[in-house]
């Protein structure tokens, strides 16, 4: 029996005991949470970082609502706010009308150089400059002389970027120059005839030389070494000249016709007929279009190749033979002559706008001084011309008449040979020598055979304005 009792301990007993373990469980935890319950905030306390972050935050709120201080943030009334809020507005409004102004301003200056860009690549854009140029400066005109080229320069070329020009002489001799360093970089070797012509390519790829025979020589624009040789016409090749751009080539001979050339092919295209006499200089723009003078027969012709048409200009009867024509752009054009006249035209007129008669003078026997080269600045109202009178005058095209004016004289004493302005117009180019291009009939001793870069005054409209009132 005893056994029976010693099995396990009471029911009740073991009841009541896991009640008293509850209820003293229950009174732990009710004491751990009285320890755990937070003090009174006013009783609260804050350590240093803490301090910082509160002030940080109430620093940026006064910034970013533009508040004096922390009392008047506290303090927005709802009207306050509304009105702050449409300031804001009113101010981001602001921001983009003066943004949209700016983009305007920008997209008008950007709009108004692509029109003045194209507008004279079609030869369409005239500005008049002339009263911009004050002088020029004699004493810092660079001479460039190569001591092989002792004979008498004949004509030059230079590169779009006024970088590099190419001077040809009577014993056939062509040198590149750098015009940045005023250094000579290559040269070729002399000819036994003189070079009439010169022409560049607007990528120095193609340097096409008349040398004075029927063939058409084409050179590499860097090195000058031969590339490749064009025949074609039957007699002396007089003019050369590239289509701007592009590598479309027009030349001008003595047989009386003009032809088309493609230098990328290296392919003769066609030839054109018209002139009744030896076809003396040529000129083109980046129109599809040549203008040729045609010497003895006392006509200007306009080639235009793609309609293959042609407008002839004829000059006065005064005029012996016309020695030169070079483009001013598309609508205008400059003619000079043996009898020593200077004529612009217009390309809607079939006679001269304004001729100058005698605009070198005369000789010791009474003759007109030939005009043996002219200039245009592209586009604008400034054209050059030389003879052999010892100066090289610059004259400007008035009104819409286009009368020539006088606009300034340089000294320059010999034959003036060739005459070239840099794209910017800062710079007159002039191959000077004791003999005419084309022939030895007169000299002039006491001249040096020389190429002139000569520097010109020339200030921005603004600027001048200035200088007249002081």
């Amino acid at each position: 029996m005893s056994s029976f009792f010693l099995k396990g301990k009471p029911r009740k007993e073991t009841v009541l005991k896991r009640k008293y373990d509850k209820t003293l469980s229950n009174k732990k935890d009710k004491k751990a949470s009285r320890k755990e319950k937070p003090q009174p905030e006013s009783e609260e306390e804050i350590d240093s970082d803490q301090e910082e972050e509160l002030s940080a935050a109430i620093i940026s709120k006064k910034k970013k609502f533009n508040f004096e201080d922390e009392d008047e943030a506290m303090l927005e009334t709802p009207q306050d706010k509304r009105l702050r809020l449409a300031k804001k507005y009113l101010n981001e409004i602001s921001e983009i009308e003066q943004g949209k102004r700016e983009d305007e301003e920008i997209h008008d200056s950007i709009s108004k150089v692509l029109r003045e860009d194209y507008l004279e690549s079609v030869g369409k854009l005239y500005r008049e400059v002339s009263d911009n140029y004050l002088g020029y400066d004699l004493d810092s005109a660079v001479t460039l002389k190569f001591k092989q080229q002792h004979l008498s320069p004949t004509c030059l070329c230079l590169t779009e970027d006024d970088r590099f020009l190419y001077v040809a002489n009577k014993n056939g001799i062509i040198a590149r120059w750098d015009l940045n360093k005023k250094e000579k970089l290559c040269s070729t070797k002399p000819q036994r005839t003189s070079i009439q012509a010169l022409a560049i390519s607007y990528d120095l790829k193609f340097l096409v030389v008349a040398d004075g025979t029927n063939e058409i020589k084409v050179l590499d624009g860097t090195s000058l070494e031969p590339v490749n040789s064009l025949s074609g016409h039957s007699d002396v090749v007089t003019g050369v000249v590239f289509r701007k751009n592009t590598h479309q080539m027009y030349s001008c001979s003595n047989d009386r016709t003009v032809k088309v050339w493609s230098l990328d092919e290296m392919l003769y295209v066609e030839t054109l007929y018209g002139h009744q006499s030896g076809v003396t200089s040529i000129d083109a723009l980046a129109r599809e279009r040549a203008i040729t003078s045609g010497g003895s027969d006392h006509s200007v012709r306009i080639w235009k190749i793609a309609e293959e048409s042609q407008l002839v200009y004829n000059c006065p009867a005064t005029v012996n033979s016309v020695e030169c024509v070079r483009l001013i752009g598309d609508e205008h054009f400059l003619t000079c002559g043996t009898d020593g006249s200077v004529s612009v035209w217009s390309s809607g007129k079939k006679r001269p706008l304004h001729t100058v008669p005698l605009a070198h003078g005369q000789s010791s026997n009474g003759e007109a001084n030939w005009i043996s080269s002219i200039a245009t600045l592209l586009n604008t109202d400034v054209i050059a011309s030389g003879s052999c009178d010892g100066w090289v005058r610059l004259w400007k095209l008035v009104g819409p008449g286009k009368k020539i004016e006088p606009l300034m004289e340089v000294p320059v004493e010999g034959f003036v040979n060739a005459l070239k302005f840099t794209a910017d117009g800062k710079r007159l180019i002039i191959c000077v020598g004791q003999e005419h291009r084309l022939g030895r009939w007169w000299s002039i001793k006491q001249a040096k055979n020389r190429t002139i870069v000569l520097p010109l005054k020339v200030v921005e409209r603004e600027d001048h304005r200035k200088a007249n009132k002081d």
